[in-house]
């Protein structure tokens, strides 16, 4: 007989090895009775003792380790375990001074860490925030309105009472002839150029009896909307790319004295047909060169673009026939039709189409 059990163990061992190691393990469990095992039902039919160890194993619970005290894990899983197994046993296991502790440690992170989870989005990762060690205080979020967009819209005659423009001889006839109230400030003069602004410093602004320069009437004065129209003079001087490099520390610099304005870089106003024909430098061809470059300023969100042509010119890109005597600037009549396309792109909030879809 005990030759027969050596020739078996020969040709199994595999086989009794597994036996011999479930008699060992099923000991283990047994002799476990008010251990790490003590939370499983044994010794049952439907739960015998040897599917107690593996069910211990699969949840990180090692016989060897029946001596140590439970250490508090953070469940990051998506889901929660059956009945909170898996935090209620970790919770039960610390003393009550240690939960005391525990707690007021996270309520404590809870209120500096800004990153702190609030108890809500705690719950939607599979962790009950009101539970045991994982406790933590609920932060409550500020609701920032978001400032809507801004977009070209039409405006009213008052949109212009806190604006300023800034510009050469066309300007000073917009301010002239354009129709706007006493309240809309102008600083522009003839033959002024683009690096009359700031670069030369040019004292072109009179007020209370004295002239000051732009930089001076900018730190003065606090203007919303700030519209500049320089360019024609600047035609005979320079390049093109030398003009742009002006023309754009001018703008960042007018930004940087009045922050809360919103800037209309507008576009050179063009020249007439025969002007255009017969100047090699005063011609809508250098005029829509810097043209191009002056749009690229636009954010369309602090600094917008307008193009005046598009209602002064005919449709080869030339300033309406009769509109002008001298090629160059308009009649008077005709600066009425400027003021309107400006009244027709002011800068207003974008509109909010939802909350009036749902309104209606």
């Amino acid at each position: 007989m005990k030759k027969d059990k050596l020739e078996l163990w020969k040709k199994c061992p595999l086989l009794m090895l597994v036996l011999a190691s479930g008699i060992i393990i099923s000991g283990i469990s047994l002799a476990n009775p008010g251990g790490i095992y003590e939370n499983y039902e044994k010794g049952t039919v439907m739960t015998p003792a040897l599917s107690v160890f593996f069910r211990g194993l699969k949840e990180g619970k090692y016989p060897w380790r029946a001596g140590e005290a439970a250490a508090p894990a953070m469940n990051t899983g998506s889901a929660m375990p059956p009945d909170g197994e898996g935090i209620g046993p970790v919770a039960a296991d610390l003393s009550e001074t240690e939960a005391g502790k525990e707690a007021e440690v996270q309520e404590n992170d809870a209120g500096t860490d800004e990153t702190a989870a609030p108890a809500e989005e705690i719950k939607k990762a599979g962790i009950d925030g009101q539970q045991g060690v994982f406790v933590r205080k609920e932060q409550k979020e500020e609701e920032q309105e978001e400032k809507r967009r801004l977009v070209l819209g039409p405006v009213e005659e008052e949109y212009f009472e806190d604006a300023l423009f800034i510009g050469d001889s066309r300007t000073q006839g917009l301010f002239e002839y354009g129709g706007f109230s006493e309240n809309v400030t102008f600083y522009s003069k003839t033959s002024l150029t683009v690096y009359d602004l700031f670069k030369k410093e040019k004292a072109f602004i009179k007020e209370d009896g004295k002239n000051i320069t732009l930089k001076e009437a900018l730190t003065t004065h606090s203007f919303k909307k700030i519209y500049l129209m320089v360019g024609i003079n600047e035609l005979g001087t320079g390049t093109a790319e030398s003009f742009f490099e002006e023309y754009a520390r001018v703008v960042y610099q007018i930004q940087s004295l009045q922050p809360d304005a919103i800037l209309f870089v507008q576009g050179i106003m063009h020249v007439g047909e025969k002007k255009n024909a017969s100047d090699k430098l005063f011609n809508n061809t250098n005029i829509e060169i810097r043209n191009v470059e002056i749009a690229t300023l636009a954010d369309n969100q602090n600094i917008f673009y307008l193009d005046v042509n598009e209602v002064l010119c005919d449709e080869n890109g030339n300033l309406f026939d009769g509109w002008s005597n001298d090629q160059v600037h308009l009649k008077a009549k005709y600066y009425a039709v400027w003021k309107d396309f400006l009244m027709a792109h002011g800068a207003v909030e974008e509109p909010d189409r939802i909350g009036e879809f749902m309104r209606n």
